[in-house]
């Protein structure tokens, strides 16, 4: 059927126009509408409807909370012992694994969950110099990576995966810097893992 059968005969252009922009502009709404944000609307509660936070979502961010307690225990262990470009990385590092620990635990917490408690001890490396240091730290972040990329496709709701990706970002950025300092290319490749 021609289109201007679809029409009726007195339509004009205008007109047909103004009413497939109108409809256009609704469904748009409602495909926008159902993308969703990087975090709830509402405090979500596991359980209380279809994108709700799992108990297994929860047990991830757990094991993602460990790493960052263990990356938070290797940076205030190492410090002492840089000076310099190094020790101001890392002061600023310990202060962003400290961000995450609290956005993770906050996150649980708002999930109904209950986030693991900070041990008081870790099994760390003895490092006696800065270089020794940064191996330390470089490998934290690396196994910090490597937790955050098998958890995100774990997480059910999207707005926990954008949290975790988040975070993730930033450890890539943790260790481009820590290979720098130690005199390696900072991008290695075009991927984030955790081999590097």
């Amino acid at each position: 059927m021609p289109s201007d059968e679809l029409l009726p005969a007195d339509a004009s252009r205008r007109a047909f126009l103004r009413i497939t922009g109108i409809g256009l502009a609704g469904a748009s709404a409602v495909v926008l509408s159902a993308c969703g944000s990087s975090r709830p609307k509402t405090k979500l509660v596991a359980g209380s409807d279809p994108l709700a936070v799992r108990q297994a979502d929860i047990e991830i961010l757990n094991s993602v909370l460990d790493l960052e307690y263990t990356a938070i225990a290797a940076y205030t262990a190492g410090i002492p012992l840089l000076t310099g470009h190094a020790h101001a990385a890392a002061a600023q590092f310990l202060d962003h694994e400290l961000s995450h620990a609290m956005k993770l635990a906050s996150t649980i917490r708002g999930a109904g969950g209950k986030p693991n408690r900070q041990p008081s001890t870790y099994a760390l490396t003895n490092p006696r110099d800065a270089a020794q240091v940064l191996d330390t730290l470089s490998t934290t972040e690396s196994s910090l990576i490597d937790g955050y990329l098998t958890a995100i496709p774990k997480l059910v709701p999207g707005w926990l995966r954008a949290v975790a990706a988040g975070i993730l970002a930033n450890e890539g950025q943790h260790v481009s810097v820590l290979r720098l300092l130690q005199a390696q290319p900072p991008v290695p490749s075009a991927f984030v893992t955790a081999s590097e």
